[in-house]
């Protein structure tokens, strides 16, 4: 049994990939000790002069010698697809690397395979169910879903959805096709408060330039009658490719008592037993968003029903368990 630790990596509140530190506080509180980051941020240089000379030698001595490096323990590492050699420097020689995987596109997998062998990954840990099967069939590694998960205690439930102020929140990536029906709605003033978030060109989210701080999204959310909710696969193919998989835009929505209208990805339908979103009729899509809005009472009991399958679903407490049984049956432990 090999003792296993999370790396404790530190994010800024302010960087895209902020919720992955949800995870690594909620891997701490239910017991799985850190192990602290030895490069902190502000170090950057430092950190990647140091980083490319010891991933050159380990490759060397990997590749070349067919070295075995002598790990006792395993170290829990999160990152995407194209980051995990990154993220798990320096410890890959001295701790089995446990890779928990968010943002695993197209686009990163020959990089995400090349790092599960230089690091001699066992298990992982992966946030698409799809490409945790294919992960599994390749037959190097043994792969998990976890479900993308979210700290539930940050948001608030709001007011009845007849009582909101804001009609429309489309937040993060827009459906082109939908956006236009909305933009086309709103200048006719079939409804008159509509947020959106900063847009890059394509429709993408632009991470640089945030419209909004965590705080006010909150509110704002909480505030609002319908969230515009489609999976990444829709809304940029060019990049999601195939992969439909839970973002926690769903789960925000959801724990702010939020209509969600678009498209629910077949991991959430699986994972909570039905469909929470409101499917856009696409023959009929403008009709059918007024009508939401003219009868949004009609809703209410449907958001109060997200909300409760939220809190029981969403929290990645919910997932520690889960976490637990998979390291124990693999060999792996943490006190608790």
């Amino acid at each position: 049994m090999k003792r296993v630790y999370i790396r404790d990596k530190k994010r800024l509140a302010s960087e895209f990939q902020f919720f992955m530190h949800d995870f690594v506080d909620a891997c701490k509180a239910f017991g799985i000790p850190r192990r602290a980051d030895i490069f902190p941020w502000y170090k950057f240089h430092v950190r990647a002069l140091l980083k490319h000379a010891w991933l050159l030698l380990y490759g060397c001595l990997h590749d070349s010698c067919h070295l075995h490096f002598n790990r006792k323990e395993a170290l829990i590492v999160t990152a995407n697809g194209m980051t995990l050699e990154d993220m798990a420097f320096p410890y890959y020689a001295s701790y089995e690397i446990i890779p928990m995987l968010w943002d695993v596109w197209p686009s990163t997998w020959e990089r995400m395979y090349a790092s599960f062998d230089l690091l001699d990954v066992k298990i992982v840990f992966v946030t698409s169910s799809q490409v945790a099967e294919m992960i599994n069939q390749r037959g190097r590694q043994k792969a998990y879903w976890i479900p993308e998960g979210i700290n539930a205690q940050l948001y608030s439930s709001g007011d009845e959805l007849k009582k909101r102020g804001h009609d429309v929140f489309e937040m993060g990536r827009q459906m082109k096709r939908y956006h236009d029906t909305l933009v086309n709605m709103f200048s006719d003033g079939v409804f008159k408060e509509y947020l959106t978030s900063n847009i890059n060109d394509n429709g993408t989210l632009d991470d640089k330039h945030v419209k909004y701080s965590n705080e006010q999204l909150y509110q704002l959310m909480a505030d609002t009658k319908v969230m515009v909710c489609f999976p990444q696969c829709d809304t940029n193919p060019s990049r999601g490719g195939h992969i439909e998989t839970l973002t926690q835009r769903y789960w925000e929505a959801m724990l702010s008592r939020c209509l969600m209208v678009g498209r629910a990805p077949q991991e959430l339908i699986r994972l909570i037993g039905y469909n929470p979103v409101i499917e856009v009729d696409w023959d009929n899509a403008r009709e059918q968003l007024s009508n939401i809005l003219d009868h949004i009472d009609n809703y209410q009991e449907l958001v109060d029903k997200n909300f409760e399958y939220a809190r029981r679903y969403a929290s990645w407490d919910h997932r520690m368990v889960m976490i637990k049984k998979i390291l124990n049956d693999n060999g792996y432990f943490f006190s608790k």
